[in-house]
């Protein structure tokens, strides 16, 4: 799924069969909308969205979401009617880590600045330089409903001192020193982690068990977390992000769970189509990524009005804990 040449629909559907086949017609007789899943072991790095029974995807079909332990107490509360945010970007390259352009243009379409702009939720954006520990936390203490963070994301297995969210003046923000701070998102109704591997932790067993950034940040207060499975592309990935907030906030009432799959139908249909070409990858250099794939499965070519089609573009991208 992590090689868009590559067509993983019959894998996928072998893990629908296993997975969803038999309650499937249960929850069409219940008239079901929204699964929710409690996952363990391996099961927590399964891009649920991109089960396939052969005709749809998961995410064609329902709402999806992820809850934890650490998310469990504000599970069902309701959100703030008019979200505000604050955004933190990285667009410079750094050693390791490659320029992200299409960040600059991801907050532009999200964060309403200046009267006019195309952005949607009003609120202030911190870009390279600006974004630094010090000015996270700073703002942070605004209450902002919704923190927008498009960086670069290393998870170290086993080492929680070496996994970092890169800010933008090149320091690294370890996972060790983010769970020293205590609730530093006490107030976030929504995180959104528009960055590399956020939702991915260590496998229980495999050595010393270290949290992945999404499930921390919800034991730092975060209600709700959107968190990633594997490197993302960046401009697909600054796509998906603009039209989940749009989305949201053109729906009154619509949940979060809601505004993701239907971002993310926006990208597997080409109802949206992104502005030049596919850009970069929004990846760090991580150890085994420069390993071949085998070719393990059939060819997938994308149609010319959904370039953005296959499952890696959009199904790295889960909800984790409030849904609403």
């Amino acid at each position: 799924i992590r090689n868009p040449k590559l067509d993983p629909r019959p894998r996928a559907q072998e893990l629908y069969t296993i997975l969803i086949g038999k309650m499937a017609e249960d929850l069409k007789q219940a008239k079901a909308k929204t699964l929710m899943f409690s996952l363990d072991g391996t099961l927590r790095y399964l891009p649920l969205a991109a089960l396939y029974d052969g005709q749809r995807y998961l995410v064609e079909q329902y709402q999806l979401s992820v809850f934890t332990m650490a998310s469990m107490a504000r599970i069902k509360d309701r959100p703030t009617p008019q979200w505000k945010a604050a955004g933190f970007g990285v667009t410079k390259a750094f050693e390791g880590a490659p320029a992200l352009p299409s960040v600059e243009a991801e907050m532009n379409g999200i964060i309403l600045q200046n009267p006019g702009s195309e952005g949607v939720l009003k609120g202030e954006v911190r870009l390279d330089d600006q974004f630094t520990q010090d000015t996270l936390r700073s703002t942070l203490r605004k209450s902002y409903p919704v923190v927008h963070i498009a960086s670069h994301f290393m998870f170290q297995p086993g080492n929680d001192a070496s996994s970092f969210l890169l800010l933008g003046d090149g320091s690294h923000f370890s996972l060790a020193e983010l769970k020293s701070l205590g609730n530093l998102f006490a107030r976030v109704e929504l995180l959104t982690l528009s960055a590399c591997n956020t939702g991915v932790g260590d496998v229980p067993g495999e050595g010393k068990e270290v949290e992945g950034l999404g499930v921390v940040a919800q034991r730092q207060g975060a209600k709700a977390v959107i968190a990633s499975l594997w490197p993302v592309a960046d401009a697909s990935t600054s796509l998906l992000m603009r039209e989940f907030y749009r989305i949201r906030e053109s729906a009154p009432g619509i949940t979060k769970s809601d505004a993701l799959a239907q971002a993310q139908l926006v990208l597997l249909r080409g109802t949206a189509m992104p502005r030049g070409g596919a850009g970069a990858e929004r990846a760090l250099i991580h150890e085994g990524d420069a390993k071949p794939m085998r070719a393990t499965a059939p060819s997938f070519t994308a149609p010319e009005n959904a370039p953005y089609a296959h499952p890696y573009y959009w199904a790295p991208f889960f909800l984790m804990g409030n849904w609403l």
